[in-house]
């Protein structure tokens, strides 16, 4: 029994420690974030941060939305959610920036999209795993677009952006296929990553 116990202690070090990464990752994802809006308040634009209560990307096979849609899903929490929805009716946003770092096969993204008419700009700030992200980044590779989605919890739509450039996103496929539970599909390579 003892050395069963002593088997397990790594394993239960690694997911700590791994807890404690993500947590700080997210945390600097955060003071980034904060750092950029104080930045366009201080050239007086009016800004808006948002937090997503869960973030990720998905392809055309999910399900979601309309047929064939695919892009990052962003949920809202309920108090940014009707700002935000009263913002993409007042304005669009045509230009936006993605700052994302990758931390043990996890992306945190800060997608700042700005509104120069308006001088608005929103900051999303989100994290997800580069596993999940196969489908919908070899799919925006293929269209040469990429699209965000702003939700509520129940899946209201509040706002979209197209974006041109897809690999502000993923600007690694292959890093992605190695991470992927079945990442040889479709590419012949047959590639898996055990996450190390």
């Amino acid at each position: 029994m003892a050395e069963l116990g002593d088997d397990e202690t790594p394993e239960v070090e690694r997911i700590a420690g791994e807890a404690d990464r993500r947590r700080e990752a997210w945390g600097a994802t955060l003071d980034d974030m904060a750092a950029m809006a104080d930045d366009f308040e201080d050239e007086g634009w009016t800004t808006v941060r948002i937090a997503a209560g869960d973030s990720g990307p998905f392809g055309p096979s999910s399900g979601k939305g309309d047929e064939g849609a695919f892009g990052l899903a962003y949920v809202i929490p309920g108090d940014k959610a009707e700002t935000v929805a009263e913002l993409f009716e007042a304005t669009t946003f045509p230009e936006y920036e993605v700052y994302r770092a990758e931390n043990d096969g996890r992306v945190y993204i800060v997608t700042a999209l700005f509104s120069p008419e308006t001088e608005t700009a929103v900051f999303i700030a989100g994290a997800w795993d580069l596993r999940e992200a196969l489908e919908c980044a070899t799919v925006a590779v293929e269209e040469g677009r990429m699209y965000s989605y702003l939700q509520k919890l129940d899946g209201t739509i509040v706002g979209v952006v197209e974006h041109d450039d897809p690999e502000k996103f993923f600007p690694n496929l292959d890093a992605i296929r190695r991470y992927a539970p079945n990442g040889g599909d479709g590419d012949g390579d047959g590639e898996t990553d055990d996450g190390n």
